[in-house]
C-alpha cells in the first residue's frame, strides 16, 4: 500500500514546491515590472549579509565554524534600462525579420539559379 502511495506523495511534494517557489518569486515582485526587480534585488542585498552573519554567529557558537561572507561586488548599471535596451534590441530584429528573410532568400535563389 505504501509503495502506491510513495508517487502521490512525491507527486504532491514536488508540486507543493513549485507551486511555493513561483508564489515567493511573485511575492517579492519579481515577475513584475523592472522597477519591482531592481527593488527585490536591493532588498536581497541588504537582507543576506545581515542573515548569513547571524547564522554564522550561530554555527561558530555550536560547532566552532566561523565563516565570513566576501564583500558584495557594486554594479553600477541601471537594471530598467539594462532590460529594456535588451527588449528593445530583440523587437527591433524581430520587426525587420521579414525583410531580413527576403534579402537572404533572394540572395539564394540567385545563388542556385547561377549553379544550374
Amino acid at each position: 500500500m505504501a509503495s502506491r502511495l510513495w508517487p502521490v506523495f512525491r507527486f504532491f511534494i514536488k508540486a507543493g514546491l513549485a507551486g511555493g517557489s513561483v508564489y515567493f518569486v511573485y511575492d517579492q515582485g519579481l515577475l513584475g515590472p523592472s522597477y519591482q526587480g531592481q527593488a527585490a534585488l536591493l532588498r536581497a542585498q541588504e537582507a543576506i549579509p545581515v542573515t548569513f552573519s547571524r547564522y554564522t554567529d550561530l554555527l561558530s557558537k555550536h560547532m566552532g565554524i566561523r565563516l565570513e561572507l566576501p564583500s558584495t561586488p557594486h554594479f553600477n548599471i541601471n537594471l530598467r534600462d539594462s532590460w529594456n535596451s535588451g527588449i528593445n534590441s530583440l523587437m527591433d530584429t524581430l520587426s525587420t525579420a521579414p525583410s531580413t528573410i527576403k534579402a537572404y532568400s533572394r540572395e539564394a535563389w540567385n545563388y542556385l539559379k547561377g549553379q544550374k
